[in-house]
């Protein structure tokens, strides 16, 4: 079974999620990692906007960033 493609729109919020997550890590910026990742979870995991379901492409795509995601992390003490 295949999955109908994401609109462009639904491309371009999951590589929204994707550019800050990788910007938090470039910053070496743990609270924007920590809530760039929270926002993913509530995007895939949450309940959908009522009349703005999000397409199964979408969730899966969103799943499984959030999967990739869950491995990223900064080190808690300062840095070099």
């Amino acid at each position: 079974m295949t999955l109908p493609a994401m609109s462009p729109a639904e491309a371009a919020r999951v590589q929204r999620h994707h550019d800050r997550l990788m910007a938090a890590l470039r910053e070496r910026d743990r609270a924007a990692l920590s809530s760039a990742k929270q926002e993913v979870l509530e995007d895939a995991f949450g309940r959908p906007t009522p009349g703005a379901a999000p397409s199964p492409a979408l969730r899966r795509a969103l799943r499984d960033l959030s999967w990739r995601m869950a491995g990223l992390l900064l080190p808690r003490g300062r840095l070099g």
